[in-house]
């Protein structure tokens, strides 16, 4: 009987032992918390690569619409939004990973019945590809994530390459 009533005194002290209960907690928090953190920072980037390229487009066609219209300007603004400047610049140097000059759109709308621009267009679209002014043809700028979201979700459909296509509008004054 005396046994008896150790063994119950053991077991009883056993279940008021808490030292791993924090620990198993942590456990099943842990992943969660790390989806989270991935998916927030992915988010963010997302954002700041959008608002980049939202101010490279506006820069552009403020560029253009107070410069002449022609290619060596249209070279120039599709550099601006690229790479933040006037000229060429290195794969390291883009403001955007992955951006390029074939990713921009540059668009005019002509005042009715003449052939004076009223509207200048800067662009990159959303669309697979896009015809643009002067037959030139731009390729969709999707965004790249660092985590694979997917993988960590365990579902190979879930993918953050959303498109970032911003577009800015403006007036030409020649």
């Amino acid at each position: 009987m005396r046994k008896l009533l150790d063994r119950f005194r053991k077991l009883r002290r056993l279940l008021k032992d808490e030292s791993g209960g924090t620990l198993a907690e942590m456990a099943l928090t842990m992943p969660v918390l790390i989806l989270l953190l991935a998916g927030v920072s992915e988010i963010g980037r997302y954002f700041n690569s959008y608002t980049t390229l939202v101010k490279s487009t506006r820069a552009a066609a403020r560029y253009l619409s107070n410069h002449q219209y022609n290619s060596i300007e249209i070279a120039r603004a599709k550099n601006l939004v690229v790479c933040g400047k006037l000229t060429t610049c290195a794969e390291a140097e883009r403001l955007v990973k992955g951006a390029s000059v074939d990713n921009v759109c540059i668009e005019t709308t002509k005042v009715a019945g003449s052939e004076q621009i009223e509207f200048v267009t800067v662009s990159i679209p959303r669309d697979a590809t896009k015809t643009c002014d002067a037959d030139a043809v731009a390729v969709k700028l999707p965004y790249q994530p660092i985590f694979n979201l997917g993988a960590l979700l365990n579902n190979d459909n879930f993918a953050l390459t959303y498109p970032l296509a911003p577009s800015t509008t403006m007036r030409y004054i020649p």
